[in-house]
């Protein structure tokens, strides 16, 4: 769960996904279109569908949701040597049906749209600190942060397709079992929950894989699908989604 933020019903992010891997809930995840979700490879690495289940348009996901069968992952192309490129899409092996709680989130495709100061969304059901958790929805506000801080806190491991992105003071910050989860910036998904230090260390901001960066790759995996059913990309939210301060 996020650390910092507040509850929300999942009405107020209704592209937030839960991940269940072996029954447990593991991470997080963001809709993209009818059959896509977005989340992190670490979240899939067995590579096996029938190993996981996604749950949708629910606030308290393991006391409320069906579970939705995993058809197929799709993960960029990543040589041994680079961990780093850590986003897989998920295809789901039915359609979804949006509705107030469950939508699509359109993808950021300009990285230069993801400035320092920006404000940005977080959201998940993970722990709300190094090992307490509770499974109901968070969400927190963040800001875009310069790329170096992040590289001067994990000095060997930032790329370039990598954001940085907390709050200067710490106290805020996604945590263990939100990752896959998203960052959003101007109402369209600029990120996918990667890793930190510890949660909400000031020290240690939050790492994010770039979608911009993924954009090209994302919507190439996706259209090139022999199913025309199964090419449909989320091109606008489905209603309006407020700021976190309409929320409170």
């Amino acid at each position: 769960m996020v650390v910092g933020g507040f509850q929300v019903g999942i009405e107020t992010v209704p592209y937030q996904v839960a991940i269940f891997y072996a029954g447990e809930l593991l991470c997080g995840g963001s809709i993209i279109g009818l059959h896509w979700v977005l989340t992190s490879y670490h979240c899939v690495s067995t590579r096996i569908p029938s190993d996981y289940g996604i749950v949708v348009g629910v606030t308290n996901p393991e006391a409320d949701g069906r579970r939705i069968h995993v058809e197929d992952f799709i993960f960029p192309a990543v040589t041994e040597s680079d961990k780093t490129y850590d986003i897989a899409l998920v295809k789901l092996n039915q359609s979804l049906v949006y509705s107030e709680a469950v939508q699509c989130i359109p993808l950021l495709s300009v990285h230069d749209a993801i400035g320092p100061g920006k404000p940005a969304y977080i959201s998940g059901f993970g722990f709300t600190q190094d090992g307490g958790s509770e499974t109901q929805l968070k969400i927190a506000t963040i800001q875009v942060l310069p790329w170096q801080t992040c590289q001067e806190a994990y000095p060997t491991l930032m790329r370039k397709y990598l954001l940085c992105a907390g709050v200067t003071e710490g106290q805020v910050d996604a945590c263990h079992g939100d990752s896959g989860g998203p960052l959003v910036v101007d109402g369209q998904l600029a990120g996918v929950v990667f890793f930190g230090k510890g949660c909400a260390d000031p020290n240690h901001p939050g790492v994010y894989i770039s979608v911009p960066w993924f954009y090209d790759w994302i919507v190439d995996a996706v259209r090139n699908q022999s199913n025309a059913e199964n090419r449909e990309l989320c091109t606008a939210a489905k209603q309006e989604l407020g700021t976190i301060d309409d929320k409170e």
